[in-house]
């Protein structure tokens, strides 16, 4: 009798010959089924293909959290400048720089409408923005950046370490210029020869009625004078004749309504209005309230040449004094700011004039016109030098010349020396005037509509370079 170990490994055996006859055929029989060979290629393949459809899955959510991210980013920059900003322009008085906390308060904001344009992408990915913000001097500066990851479960089907986690990274810039405070400071020529029509043909009527043209007695105003027992002015009211110096003012009135319609910032403009004949005087001083100064351009008129006799009207008959009137408008000037604020506002001189200087003065004694100050009559041009300390200041001086008319018919022949003179000198202003100004700041203009055209421009242009020079 065989033992229970004898007759299993019988068993045994038996067993593994009965797999070897069934399965050895089926092996062979699926080797030479080409079935089986395509079954087989497709096993083989699918893991790289199902990995790359994941990948291209995965790609997609990529380019989706991205797509909101970078929407997150865009709105957090422009937060930041813009909240920046607005805490600057409405502190513009602040004793201490406001600088510090306006990018504080652009920074917080920046990051909360990030979170808040991010929301949806936050419940998946762990993203902390990183916000910049800067200002030199009237440029503000922001960006806002983020970098995350995301796994990525086809990246470790495939057993790519590198692939199993995406970065997603973005960032965003975002910069604007704050407005500049300006201060514009009008030196106005209220001379005699201001007093001349605006329009050409009105100078030729005006002096076929002008009685002063022919006075035998000697007064030979060829402007509408306002001196006493001279009928020029009143005869140009009479016969509604524009004079230069009224044209004027209505493109000062016309330039007041343009500084308002530019304005963006609270207390940004500041305007005053300073005549002058010997001395310069103030109409309407510096300031912010431009509806104010509406009356005053309106009636530069009053402080032609007028007054003589008068000791509290220092104007003189002709002179035109820029002697005087240049040094005296840069001790008006206190401080040269670089307009990044109301008390920092920048200085513009904006001279208007025909540009014939005459150092004469004609008072008269005892209160009464009689003439016996009359210094004689010293027409020449303006010296450049006086124009040269506001300059070294920072002061930009922007010069409107107002062509200055030579005196011919159908004016009248008594017009001798001083007219003779005049004209000699009339080519040569331009020029003078230009060595006056700033450079780039030079315009002339003749007619009503170009008066008021360069004034605007002039206007324009100080903008510009208030924006350039911060």
């Amino acid at each position: 009798m065989s033992s229970p170990r004898t007759r299993q490994g019988r068993l045994t055996r038996a067993l593994n010959h009965l797999r070897l006859r069934i399965t050895g055929p089926l092996v062979r029989s699926f080797a030479s089924d080409r079935r089986g060979n395509v079954l087989f290629i497709f096993a083989v393949s699918a893991l790289p293909l199902i990995g790359s459809l994941g990948a291209g899955v995965e790609y997609l959510r990529k380019v989706n959290y991205r797509a909101r991210l970078d929407d997150a980013a865009d709105a957090a920059a422009m937060a930041a400048i813009t909240t920046a900003r607005d805490y600057i322009s409405s502190n513009p008085n602040n004793q201490t720089d406001p600088t510090s906390d306006a990018i504080a308060r652009g920074k917080a904001r920046a990051e909360a409408v990030f979170r808040a344009n991010a929301a949806s992408t936050l419940g998946a990915l762990a993203v902390t923005p990183n916000i910049t913000l800067a200002r030199n001097g009237q440029d503000l500066t922001a960006s806002a950046s983020y970098t995350t990851v995301f796994p990525s479960p086809f990246g470790r089907l495939l057993g790519n370490v590198a692939a199993s986690s995406l970065n997603v990274v973005g960032a965003s810039t975002s910069s604007l210029t704050l407005p500049s405070y300006v201060d514009f400071y009008l030196l106005l020529d209220t001379s005699g020869s201001m007093g001349l029509p605006t329009s050409a043909a009105q100078q030729v009527y005006f002096a076929k009625l002008n009685p002063d043209m022919a006075d035998k007695k000697g007064n030979n105003c060829a402007f509408a004078c306002h001196f006493p027992g001279f009928k020029g002015y009143d005869l140009s009211k009479t016969y509604n004749i524009e004079l230069r110096i009224a044209t004027v003012g209505k493109a000062v009135s016309q330039l007041i309504d343009t500084a308002k319609s530019k304005t963006v910032l609270d207390k940004q403009f500041r305007i005053g209005l300073f005549p002058f004949v010997s001395y310069m005087e103030t109409a309407a001083d510096l300031t912010q309230s431009l509806d104010s100064l509406k009356p005053y351009a309106n009636n530069l008129e009053a402080y032609m040449d007028v007054g003589i006799g008068d000791k509290t009207l220092a104007r003189g008959s002709g002179g035109t004094h820029f002697d005087n009137v240049m040094p005296a408008m840069n001790d008006k000037i206190k401080s040269v700011g670089d307009g990044s604020s109301s008390a920092k506002a920048k200085p513009f001189v904006f001279l208007v004039t025909d540009g014939m200087a005459n150092a004469q003065y004609y008072y008269g004694s005892a209160g009464k016109y009689d003439g016996s100050k009359w210094t004689g009559s010293v027409s020449n041009l303006i010296d450049p030098n006086l124009c040269a300390q506001m300059k070294k200041r920072g002061i930009t001086i922007s010069i409107l010349y107002i062509p200055y008319l030579p005196m011919a018919q159908p004016f009248n022949d008594n017009v001798g020396y001083e007219n003779v003179r005049v004209n000699s000198l009339i080519p040569n202003v331009p020029g003078a005037l230009q060595s006056c100004s700033t450079p780039g700041f030079f315009r002339t203009a003749s007619d009503a509509t170009q008066i008021t055209t360069a004034l605007n421009a002039m206007f324009e242009d100080a903008l510009a370079a208030a924006r350039l020079t911060q």
